[in-house]
């Protein structure tokens, strides 16, 4: 089959969650015999609109691509027009958005010319607001990458965000005959909003990658910067850390990625007011080899507490061999949640009654590896048996 995936998020660098998601999607599309292109739609803030990470990734993006790649760029004045309409819905409607807000003005008669082109048989849109594509073009299979639920975000992270109304996602959902949902309490509630629609909950698939111990009492967490990711580490160093350096008084907290650049460099202040603990966390800053990263520890963590969607940073922990700790957020949607090899608390004394088994117990770590495995393994085989479904069914 012949795939067309539309995105505003490029694949490239691939350092954030969505652009995992989006290039874990194609990977796997292309391992099972189909010819997948990329449709990158690079819409840019009007303020340094050039800036050297958007020009970084759409090079990237377009490198990895090579001839099936294709673009299309907003203009400045579409991104001023659309500024305006969501500065207009935040103030009137605590930033509840129209599904279409967003959709690009040229990208119906774009992607007309692409299918004239190159005659594919499929379309993936990712997030809700490029649904629209689907209402004017002709591909035999139409499909949305979800991403997130969309509906009462606000209220769901505690936080202002752009968010949908039910009626809204409904509508986004309901054009789409096929919807990939990324966790099982998710592909519930779109199945609702959209019965007549197939759902596949396809989270993402993971390269197993085992890696030998380290044997050391490091904690390694590797994130991007948005605000759920920092406010989750500020939880960990507040509630937790403290506790464990008690405890383990070696312990040293590596923190990667682009998460660093909203901390701050270690020693500049602010950030965390004990000087004892901040001598113990390490900012590593952009992390060019994840392998690299991970074998600092035999221990990672995500204590991230608010978000929707599938938490990429737990199952990334798991397929680099680690033992994974989490806060109880990260267990929602978490496939085959009763035998996930996951340590779940958001109690001090539970994360130390652990650390001390791991840390101390002869095979503790040999034998969580070898969960590890197991569970990637049928984690891996579902989402390849997901796709083939929509590969091979028809509506």
């Amino acid at each position: 089959m012949k795939i067309l995936i539309v995105s505003k998020c490029p694949t490239h660098p691939t350092t954030a969650g969505n652009r995992w998601a989006v290039l874990a999607q194609a990977n796997t599309l292309a391992s099972l015999g189909n010819d997948i292109h990329f449709l990158y739609i690079d819409e840019r803030g009007l303020r340094n609109p050039n800036s050297g990470d958007k020009e970084t990734s759409c090079q990237a993006t377009k490198e990895y691509w090579g001839v099936k790649f294709h673009y299309l760029q907003i203009s400045k004045a579409e991104k001023f027009l659309k500024n305006i309409v969501l500065n207009f819905r935040r103030k009137c409607n605590r930033s509840y958005v129209k599904c279409d807000d967003a959709y690009p003005w040229h990208l119906t008669s774009f992607v007309h010319k692409l299918q004239e082109e190159h005659h594919f048989d499929a379309c993936i849109v990712n997030y809700y607001y490029l649904t629209k594509l689907f209402n004017k073009t002709d591909f035999a299979k139409k499909a949305l990458h979800t991403h997130d639920c969309m509906a009462y975000r606000d209220i769901m992270v505690g936080e202002k965000c752009i968010s949908l109304t039910a009626n809204e996602e409904a509508k986004a959902m309901q054009r789409s005959p096929y919807i990939f949902a990324l966790q099982d309490e998710e592909a519930a509630y779109f199945q609702l909003l959209s019965p007549r629609s197939k759902i596949f909950n396809i989270y993402s698939k993971y390269e197993y990658l085992p890696q030998p111990t380290a044997d050391n009492h490091n904690i390694v967490f590797l994130s991007g910067g948005n605000s759920f990711n920092v406010n989750g580490l500020k939880w960990f160093i507040s509630e937790i850390f403290p506790a464990i350096l008690v405890r383990f008084p070696d312990t040293q907290l590596v923190v990667g990625g682009s998460i660093c650049d909203r901390l701050g460099k270690k020693g500049q202040g602010g950030w965390i007011n004990n000087p004892d603990i901040t001598s113990q966390v390490v900012l590593y800053g952009y992390v060019d080899n994840p392998a690299d990263f991970y074998a600092l520890a035999d221990v990672a963590i995500n204590p991230v507490y608010q978000g929707t969607g599938l938490k990429i940073k737990t199952f990334e922990a798991i397929s680099y061999d680690k033992v994974t700790m989490v806060h109880p957020h990260s267990m929602k949607g978490v496939f085959e949640k009763s035998i996930a090899p996951l340590f779940v608390s958001d109690e001090a004394k539970a994360w130390i009654d652990f650390l001390e088994q791991a840390w101390e117990k002869p095979g503790f770590i040999t034998a969580w590896k070898e969960h590890n495995k197991a569970y990637m393994e049928r984690l891996g085989k579902f989402v390849e048996n997901e796709y083939k479904r929509f590969i091979n069914e028809w509506i």
